[in-house]
């Protein structure tokens, strides 16, 4: 096993037959292929506030990977990952708005911080998160193009 991160596992809850989501952690070979997972599911913690802070982000960071459900694959006990709905323009334009948003605050709470006039290497930092902001926001922008395009030409 080389790596590990949180993972969002969907099980039946054995108290009363319901799904349920909960977060586990996830081990992964070299080649990075599933080699195993904590049946438990596990809670954020650490030695102090700021340990906590920073597992609860790794936790966070789960919600970006498809949940996964365990499955019986060849008589070998296995996670699969859930499927994901289809790509819809709407959502690359509701991505699109966020991003836009986010732009917006990063500016007001940090781009507009004194320190950057006085630290080259801070306001050199901040411009290169604002243009991956910025080509985040042309890559929805692009997606969302390629999904309309289709309909349009059908329409």
């Amino acid at each position: 096993m080389t790596s590990w991160n949180y993972r969002i596992i969907k099980k039946t809850d054995p108290l009363n037959n319901e799904q349920v989501y909960q977060v586990h952690e996830v081990y992964y070979s070299n080649s990075g292929t599933i080699e195993c997972w904590n049946d438990n599911p596990v809670e954020p913690m650490g030695v102090n506030t700021a340990g906590l802070r920073n597992d609860i982000q790794a936790f966070l960071s789960a919600f970006r990977l498809p949940a996964m459900h365990e499955q019986t694959v060849n008589g070998r006990h296995t996670l699969i990952e859930e499927q994901l709905p289809a790509k819809r323009h709407d959502n690359y334009s509701d991505y699109q708005q966020k991003t836009e948003r986010a732009l917006g605050y990063i500016n007001q709470i940090l781009g507009n911080n004194l320190i950057l006039k006085k630290d080259p290497a801070l306001r050199l930092a901040f411009e290169k998160v604002e243009l991956a902001l910025h080509d985040l926001k042309n890559l929805a922008a692009a997606e969302q193009q390629a999904l309309i395009s289709p309909i349009k030409s059908n329409g």
